[in-house]
């Protein structure tokens, strides 16, 4: 467990920065929340008091109710924005298609990212059916068989009945343009076979069910099977009837309901035309007129009715009020600018029936023209849509979308072969790499056992020239030995006599010291057999500055034949553990180097400091010094390092490498500082014994 505190600092600067963050997002998602919550009770009210602007003379007035309404509302949501596009949709379906376009883009737009969501999954699919139905009636069948195609995909995955319904009503509206009356039926009949098993307090069921049975009838009724089709329009009728009741405590459904039973009227009256029940059929006219031509209703459907009773007036020979409904109709034509449309064709060919009626031949014929002309540009407007095969056309989309996938999958198996065939590639240039790599190691292998039987003879030359030096140095040291003995001895001898005068005594002692040291040198010697090896190390309690004195005594006439001084200070106290004859020949070694790379007539100090645990002796001399390409090999054996002294003196190399495994025996060091012909300091570094008294030089 951490327990974040100030001292912390690590794991507090992390904790705030992952509260930072976790504020921040969650701080965003509210605002995300916030910014997509939809008002639908608020927003309802606005579209249904919208809706009833429609009653109003002043054309465009709902448009800029809802405008005005929404640019004053703060961040509206998803659902509350679509309400405002299909509002606007539907207002413009029937007056400009191309604006009707925008808002069905429009809504799939803000969908898109949502169509996935169960608020607004419903109303997505339903934009991509609307879709289809506006570029069905702009006549671009090819794109609007592409939305009605993925409308079907739709269907058939989300099992999603009433939405099903809807695409089959679509399907049969295209089949009824197309003049395929009984394939249209067909249609329509599925369509209201589901909306019979859906929720019948449901409007847009309600809306569509009566619609769809009105279609029944209609095609029926073009299909010149005139008893189905007026059964049909009772029966869309009776359902209006019977169910009206339910919906009839909203304005805008009222109005629907209205516009519904006119249509259905006028539908119905037609049918009576057909069978000669004239009255009934003007009555029923009327009917429809009169409700479609208030504000907000079907005034476009008022229309064609009011042209279907004055065709009804011709037929029961009243022109003049034939008459009086055409000048209706024409006001209605040029106020809308609907002159190249179905309205207006119609319109022209009543005007051709009128003139004929009352014998008026040269105006007739003015508007036979006309309507003759404008029937010409609707037939080839609609050759495209009679040619279409609605079956045909979905298994063409189907196709389209399967050779689609095909491509895709091509594409993708391309791609993944050439993957493929890259990575055998690889594979096979990786094993060719192997493969020459072996050839060529087996190779370097070859010339690697070359060489090790090269360097195997080598070693045993070496170790043959070692052996044979070794030899030759055991006969040297043995030939050393006996008259380093007589020396030692002799001396001995000499110190015995009781009349020698005393400094010849102090050189006697002096020579039976030295070559006693010499004889346990040349013993060492033996025992290494040259291999630098030091044994049998016989430590006992050593006074140091006594041994560095008796050394340098010793070594004081060797510097005086060079006319040399040796400089010595006062040296502390100090006792050690130490092998007396090792370090006797380590201290020798080195004062006897400082004097062989001295000068003549040159300086060599001595001085010592110690510490509570180590003594530090210093030796400097201002010789030759060693240059830097020698420094790193004075302490090996048997180097070039080994060199003349000033005065012809020999070198083997053998003493600072005897001198340095002397120090390290004893768990001490040895290093130097040098300058070429400036001269150089070694410093030795031995363990000791805290004493207090100190020895005092005698030189």
């Amino acid at each position: 467990m951490i327990i974040l505190t100030k001292n912390n600092k690590f794991y507090w600067h992390l904790f705030k920065c992952i509260f930072f963050t976790y504020v921040t997002v969650t701080l965003y998602a509210c605002q995300q929340r916030v910014k997509n919550i939809d008002h639908p009770v608020y927003f309802d009210s606005v579209l249904k008091h919208a809706d009833s602007l429609f009653t109003l003379a002043e054309k465009g007035r709902p448009i800029k109710f809802i405008d005005s309404v929404y640019n004053n509302y703060p961040n509206p949501g998803i659902g509350d924005v679509y309400r405002k596009y299909a509002f606007k949709r539907r207002y413009f379906y029937d007056k400009d298609y191309a604006i009707a376009m925008v808002y069905v883009d429009s809504i799939l737009l803000i969908l898109k990212d949502h169509s996935k969501d169960n608020a607004y999954k419903k109303l997505y699919e339903n934009a991509i059916l609307q879709k289809g139905d506006i570029l069905q009636a702009q006549k671009r069948f090819a794109e609007a068989f592409q939305y009605y195609y993925q409308a079907k995909q739709i269907g058939e995955k989300s099992g999603d009945s009433l939405f099903v319904s809807d695409y089959l009503g679509q399907l049969g509206m295209v089949c009824y343009r197309q003049g395929k009356y009984l394939e249209a039926v067909s249609y329509f009949k599925k369509c209201v076979e589901i909306l019979h098993t859906a929720d019948k307090n449901d409007f847009l069921v309600f809306s569509s069910l009566q619609g769809n049975t009105d279609n029944i009838a209609l095609s029926y009724d073009r299909a010149h099977i005139f008893d189905s089709a007026y059964h049909y329009y009772n029966q869309a009728l009776n359902y209006i009837r019977n169910n009206e009741n339910r919906f009839n405590g909203d304005s805008s459904h009222r109005r629907f309901i209205g516009t519904a039973k006119g249509v259905i009227y006028g539908n119905l009256a037609y049918a009576n035309y057909r069978l000669e029940d004239y009255s009934t059929a003007e009555a029923l006219l009327k009917e429809s007129i009169n409700i479609n031509l208030q504000p907000g209703y079907e005034n476009l459907d008022a229309q064609f009715m009011q042209l279907k009773l004055a065709a009804l007036y011709l037929k029961m020979n009243r022109p003049t009020e034939c008459k009086a409904i055409l000048l209706t109709v024409k006001d209605y034509i040029d106020a809308n600018m609907m002159s190249d449309n179905d309205l207006n064709m119609r319109w022209l060919k009543m005007q051709e029936r009128y003139y004929d009626k009352i014998n008026n031949t040269d105006s007739g014929y003015k508007y036979l023209k006309a309507y003759t002309t404008a029937k010409d540009s609707m037939d080839a407007q609609n050759h495209a849509l009679h040619e279409l095969d609605v079956n045909s056309e979905l298994e063409n989309v189907a196709r389209q979308h399967e050779i689609i996938a095909l491509k895709s999958d091509d594409r993708f198996k391309s791609v993944l072969l050439f993957i493929c065939v890259l990575f055998l590639g690889s594979v096979i240039t990786i094993a060719f790499l192997i493969w020459k790599n072996w050839n060529r190691s087996k190779h370097n292998l070859q010339l690697v056992a070359v060489q090790n039987e090269r360097l195997t003879a080598a070693l045993r030359a070496v170790e043959d020239r070692d052996q044979e030096n070794a030899a030759l140095l055991k006969v040297i040291v043995h030939d050393l030995k006996n008259p380093v003995g007589n020396i030692s001895a002799i001396a001995g001898l000499l110190l015995e006599d009781e009349h020698a005068p005393t400094p010849d005594k102090s050189m006697y002692r002096m020579i039976q010291t030295a070559s006693g040291q010499a004889f346990g040198i040349i013993n060492q010697l033996l025992e290494s057999k040259n291999k630098g090896e030091l044994k049998d190390l016989r430590t006992e309690l050593t006074d140091i500055p006594v041994l560095l004195t008796e050394c340098i005594d010793l070594l004081q006439f060797k510097a005086l034949k060079k006319k040399q001084r040796i400089k010595v200070g006062k040296f502390p106290p100090g006792l050690a553990m130490l092998d007396r004859d090792k370090i006797w020949q380590l201290f020798t070694n080195l004062i006897d180097n400082a004097i062989k790379f001295s000068p003549d007539k040159s300086a060599i100090s001595i001085h010592v400091t110690r510490n509570t645990n180590t003594y530090t002796i210093m030796i400097k001399d201002n010789g030759i010094g060693i240059p830097d390409t020698l420094k790193e090999k004075v302490f090996e054996m048997h180097t070039e390092a080994g060199r003349t002294g000033t005065s012809g003196e020999k070198s083997f190399g053998l003493g600072l490498s005897i001198s340095r495994k002397i120090v390290e025996i004893h768990k001490g060091k040895l290093w130097f500082k040098s300058e070429q012909e400036k001269g150089t300091v070694f410093y030795i570094e031995l363990p000791c014994l805290p004493v207090t008294e100190t020895v005092a030089s005698n030189i």
